[in-house]
């Protein structure tokens, strides 16, 4: 197709390659900067070229474009031309006409068409990043769907890699009873330190990413994947707390033009480690909630084109995994999203937050009166804070879901059913890891300081959690004990004396 400016014809050959009078010579040229790209959208055809980085260093990378030119827009001295159906023809050319008839010479420049929103073809690869049930199950479910590439787990270990071929290549289901369910094949995972190596015979860009694993490493993953990342991208973020997006935002994508799309992600599918297979879980069945969160206005693009190409990634997205029946994926709009996330993110701030600072079993917990007077106060203080989100201001339903005095009840019922079991985060911290604090009770100070609402036992919560981690580490590494005699009847099972491998807590599954 053609377009005139009045002055040389320029065409946009199949490749979306510039090709017109002076531009025969850069044409090889060109071809050999964008053929990763053209390889990639197979059959999406938009003039003139698509995914031109806004980055400074790509400036006049394509002759005449203009300086900082979007991914998905034309430059603005040239016409858009969108293919449409011959049955819109004649109404196209009749109000072309007629506009070109009607406008003034003066208003040209004011009255310039909207630009049409490009219907983009994104890829179906999809990259997993993490290594715990959560995510194997869902490479698990995302093996069965015909026709489209494999799922590839990425890792930073290569023993995952040894433990995949010894258990037979596969990810194998069982019944809570153990019986076997499906057993499917999955590619080798592959060394997150080798994508740079294949960066050069591969597309740069990874479209789609699902990211099940701890935050501290969710952060130092994205770090080195950042260069395959920018807005043609949708991760994925299976998590049990909310807020990471946000840290992403402020530490790894901090350049909003540049930013992915997000998805974000709640499972209460339960799973459990199969004698000592890694490879091999115990499923009883659940739902995978998902929310598509809106893209925000950048520099490069208005709201509304932003809003709809980011759309057209994060439902691509959704289709996926809806199309993966094990999962049961269920897309939900944000304050039912939110409805239905925020009990156990509420429970894991009381129960895993105190059982990480007094070092305890859940049920000394709750027969201790002190702890339980804490527990009360910082549930307090948390129900204000749900209560006050912006998120249920026309939802009076919601707020009095979580105001009734019944919810206060089924918070506490809760702690009593976990009995003898230790929080997931006294495991983490033993190891040196970084528990999940600030996707729980950090989430709630962040949105209580947007309101202006006091949460003092929130913060302290997060400082002794954060404090009892750091002294962990310390004692790792200076390979001592914390304390070499414990006084009396200590039960600190993070440190105070209590350095020796313990297989009830230790054997705990953390593997990312």
């Amino acid at each position: 197709m053609a377009v005139i400016d009045g002055r040389k014809a320029a065409i946009w050959n199949r490749d979306n390659l510039f090709v017109g009078r002076g531009a025969t010579k850069h044409l090889s040229a060109v071809t050999a900067t964008t053929s990763g790209v053209s390889s990639r959208n197979d059959g999406f055809r938009l003039d003139p070229p698509i995914y031109h980085s806004p980055s400074p260093s790509n400036q006049g990378a394509f002759e005449n474009t203009s300086p900082g030119y979007p991914f998905y827009r034309p430059p603005p001295k040239y016409r858009l031309v969108v293919p449409y159906s011959a049955s819109e023809e004649p109404a196209l050319k009749s109000a072309s006409h007629s506009a070109e008839a009607t406008a003034q010479p003066e208003v040209k420049a004011k009255e310039e068409p909207a630009t049409p929103v490009p219907i983009i073809k994104p890829s179906s690869k999809i990259h997993i990043v993490g290594f715990d049930m959560q995510a194997k199950f869902i490479a698990h479910g995302l093996a069965a769907i015909p026709n489209i590439p494999p799922v590839q787990i990425l890792t930073h270990h290569p023993i995952s890699m040894t433990r995949w071929g010894q258990e037979g290549r596969t990810i194998e289901i069982l019944d809570p009873k153990g019986y076997p369910i499906s057993s499917r094949d999955i590619p080798c995972p592959e060394l997150i330190q080798n994508m740079y190596r294949i960066r050069l015979r591969r597309s740069p860009i990874l479209d789609n990413i699902i990211i099940s694993t701890a935050p501290g490493a969710v952060l130092q993953t994205l770090s080195r994947l950042r260069p395959f990342i920018d807005r043609r991208t949708t991760l994925c973020l299976v998590q049990p707390g909310l807020g990471l997006m946000e840290l992403l935002n402020e530490r790894v994508f901090d350049v909003p033009a540049l930013r992915p799309n997000y998805v974000l992600c709640n499972s209460d599918h339960k799973l459990s480690k199969h004698s000592s297979f890694k490879y091999s879980l115990r499923h009883v069945p659940g739902q995978l909630l998902v929310h598509a969160v809106p893209r925000d206005e950048d520099a490069d693009l208005d709201w509304k084109t932003a809003q709809a190409l980011g759309s057209q990634h994060t439902q691509h997205m959704i289709s996926l995994l809806s199309a993966a029946g094990d999962l049961n994926t269920v897309r939900l709009p944000w304050h039912i999203f939110l409805l239905q996330k925020l009990p156990d993110m509420i429970y894991q701030s009381l129960a895993d937050t105190i059982s990480v600072i007094l070092g305890c079993r859940f049920s000394e917990i709750r027969n201790n009166t002190y702890a339980m007077a804490l527990w009360k106060k910082m549930l307090s203080e948390t129900q204000r804070i749900v209560i006050a989100l912006p998120e249920f201001r026309d939802h009076p339903g919601i707020v009095e879901k979580f105001a009734k005095p019944s919810f206060r009840r089924k918070q506490r019922v809760r702690l009593e059913r976990s009995g003898t079991e230790y929080s997931q985060w006294i495991s983490m911290i033993r190891k040196g890891q970084v528990p999940p604090i600030d996707l729980f009770n950090g989430y709630f100070v962040r949105r209580a300081q947007e309101m202006g609402i006091n949460c003092a036992q929130n913060s302290l919560a997060v400082y002794l959690v954060k404090a009892r981690q750091a002294g962990r580490y310390q004692e790792l590494q200076l390979g001592l004990p914390l304390g070499l005699q414990p006084y009396m009847q200590d039960r600190d099972r993070i440190g105070g004396g209590q350095d020796e491998h313990d297989a009830e807590i230790d054997d705990v599954d953390l593997d990312s």
